[in-house]
């Protein structure tokens, strides 16, 4: 066997391998969800800006939806050019992100301890939140991003994935800093290590 031809099987390998963990029935469930998907868009005037068509591109998103990555979708409207609306969706997909993440910090502390202010806790969500917001721009992967051109304004929708992995240390860097801004962390460092212990990465976005 050659070495071209050995190079070329471990290629195939390497682009089939993400969908050798899902079942023909959750491939065919994820054909459908993308098909339905695609045909609203397509009802609504959207077209893709990427390679490939709207289904295509849904069902790699999916599929990665599938294998466990988080999924947001951000939102753009009423923009005047293409570039500029792409750029608004993935900054609102950031925003989404930020602002659900925040929400499940505000809850743990609730649910965690009694002795901060409501003022503390609106400093500590609200610090965390600017910095996760700053910092998951650069982990979101937009696997489509559809695009609508009405009387001359750009409306998007950016179809992103975050690795659950990257997006985990992200909020816990980002947590352990709001802490350290409102001069809290050596007495809620160890409460940020038994939300983490507990499963905070585990949070489905």
């Amino acid at each position: 066997m050659t070495k071209k031809l050995v190079l070329t099987m471990i290629a195939a390998l390497v682009a089939i391998a993400p969908v050798c963990g899902q079942t023909r029935r959750e491939l065919n469930d994820i054909r459908k969800e993308a098909s339905s998907a695609a045909r609203t868009l397509k009802r609504e005037g959207f077209k893709p800006i990427e390679l490939g068509n709207l289904q295509s591109r849904l069902e790699k998103y999916f599929l990665k939806v599938n294998s466990g990555c988080a999924q947001v979708i951000g939102v753009a409207d009423n923009c005047m050019s293409t570039n500029l609306a792409q750029v608004t969706a993935l900054a609102n997909a950031a925003n989404q992100y930020a602002m659900l993440a925040g929400g499940d910090v505000r809850g743990r502390i609730l649910t965690s301890t009694s002795s901060l202010t409501g003022q503390q806790v609106d400093n500590i969500v609200s610090s965390f939140e600017r910095l996760v917001e700053k910092d998951i721009r650069g982990e979101l992967v937009p696997y489509l991003t559809a695009v609508r051109e009405r009387k001359g304004l750009i409306t998007a929708r950016a179809y992103c994935i975050i690795d659950l992995d990257s997006a985990y240390q992200l909020r816990r860097r980002a947590l352990e800093i709001a802490l350290e801004e409102q001069s809290l962390a050596e007495q809620y460092g160890s409460m940020v290590s038994r939300w983490i212990d507990e499963g905070f990465n585990k949070v489905q976005e």
